[in-house]
């Protein structure tokens, strides 16, 4: 009898680049692999929590399909331009009840906008913390969970390496699909403050506006990704071949994420085996 190959996964955040994750599940589980521990953030985490539920890559393009993300959307509060009890219910449908019940150990991470700190989600209630992880700040409004008021766990730490590692010695597959900062963004058009307000009253989130603040976001949280790579990095780092313009909100473009990720994911797959079957290599 062959036994399977385990590993662990940290999967990071990237709004509907995340999706890319998807297929990366499709690569592993093509490959028979078994998967130890998952630490996530924001898409990344809820993929985990998916995947840690008992649902299997096609069960999640189903979802993605089925789900009109608009009419999950609610007005904001605490800041946020848009609420999460859409999205709760939306989770609270897919995912098992308490990071206790899923079949795989899953951490997330989040920030306390309060005290500034890197908060990480293990144990209790499950879609609270999905909904913390995920909560983009200025965007989606911010959680109160476990006495906290919490924010989006990119702000520290995008892609769980360290996270993942505290969870297993198996080797590690890092999924890295984080907007590059580089984006170029188009200051010539015009863009008024009321076409502004009018773009997102129809619910259209691409505005110059929007786009400004996430680029702010995405350079520093790119310069704190590549640090920790370099200090700790993964056996396996999977970088999806997502265009500049795939922005966060780009649902539509599914069926494109998840080609993407499986793609590159049995790249690095092949890399793996091949050095395993090789052996170490001396320097």
């Amino acid at each position: 009898m062959t036994t399977r190959r385990r590993i662990a996964l940290a999967l990071g955040g990237g709004g509907a680049r995340g999706l890319a994750h998807i297929g990366v599940v499709r690569a592993v589980e093509e490959r028979g692999y078994a998967i130890e521990a998952i630490a996530g953030c924001s898409m990344g985490g809820i993929v985990g929590a998916m995947v840690g539920s008992g649902l299997g890559s096609r069960d999640m393009v189903d979802i993605v399909h089925k789900t009109r993300f608009h009419d999950i959307l609610d007005f904001g509060e605490k800041g946020g331009l848009v609420g999460g009890k859409g999205i709760e219910r939306l989770l609270a449908e897919h995912v098992r009840a308490d990071f206790a019940d899923l079949d795989i150990p899953l951490k997330v991470t989040a920030v306390d906008v309060q005290r500034g700190s890197l908060v990480i989600l293990g144990t209790g209630q499950l879609v609270p913390a999905l909904r913390a992880t995920s909560a983009l700040p200025g965007i989606l409004s911010p959680v109160e969970h476990l006495g906290r008021v919490l924010l989006d766990g990119g702000l520290l730490n995008n892609l769980p390496i360290d996270v993942a590692r505290t969870m297993s010695l198996s080797p590690l597959v890092a999924v890295d699909v984080a907007a590059p900062p580089d984006r170029h963004l188009d200051f010539d058009e015009g863009h008024s403050l009321l076409e502004t307000i009018r773009r997102l009253s129809q619910r259209e989130f691409r505005t110059l506006t929007i786009e400004l603040f996430m680029k702010s976001f995405d350079i520093p949280q790119r310069l704190i990704t590549e640090t920790r790579l370099a200090m700790d990095p993964p056996e396996v780092l999977i970088r999806p071949d997502l265009d500049l313009d795939f922005g966060v909100e780009d649902v539509h473009r599914l069926e494109e994420a998840v080609a993407l990720g499986y793609e590159a994911a049995r790249a690095a797959f092949d890399r793996l085996e091949d050095e395993a079957e090789d052996g170490p290599r001396r320097s």
